[in-house]
């Protein structure tokens, strides 16, 4: 039977800043905690140094001034963490992007890149995790699927999320910006 309900992603720089945020309140929790404490820790430090060279007798008041924009730079870097990881996550991918294209059949989702493809089964699906941009499917061994809200064809998001609750025999968890209304 041909798939009722089609999508793709093309994992833009929004869905992958999403996808930073939705790992960090999932399984990546702590190793996303120990990289933003050691961005931290790094802004603290230039700081300190800062401080310390102007406040010395003979302190140098341009390398103080590097030190303060180097621990503002990393104070940045803090206070933006998914929207950096997603940038370099872009920067690595390149010009070698290709979508996923997902078509959602009776016993699996059929997932293409480019030539290659093949079959998530749906009894894989672990957990089931929805945002304002993305659904996103995660097995056991934590590996997941980024499915966007924005380009499904042939049903809408509810039609999907729906489809994906029945077949995976789960329900789905809001980890969005906003309170689900």
């Amino acid at each position: 039977m041909e798939p009722v309900i089609k999508a793709r992603t093309d994992y833009d720089f929004a869905h992958l800043v999403d996808l930073q945020r939705v790992g960090a309140q999932t399984g990546s929790r702590q190793w996303m905690l120990f990289r933003r404490g050691i961005i931290l820790a790094a802004a603290a430090a230039c700081a300190f140094l800062g401080v310390t060279i102007m406040t010395s007798t003979d302190g140098n008041a341009s390398q103080a001034v590097v030190y303060f924009l180097l621990a503002a730079i990393l104070g940045g870097m803090f206070f933006f963490f998914h929207h950096y990881s997603a940038w370099r996550i872009k920067r690595k991918i390149g010009k070698q992007k290709v979508q996923d294209e997902f078509a959602f059949g009776d016993y699996g989702v059929d997932i293409t890149r480019g030539a290659e493809s093949v079959r998530y089964p749906y009894s894989d699906c672990d957990n089931l995790l929805e945002t304002e941009l993305a659904f996103y499917l995660f097995h056991h061994r934590g590996k997941g699927l980024v499915i966007s809200k924005s380009q499904i064809e042939g049903g809408t998001p509810d039609d999907l999320r729906a489809l994906l609750e029945e077949k995976c025999q789960i329900k789905t968890r809001w980890v969005g910006r906003d309170a689900k209304a």
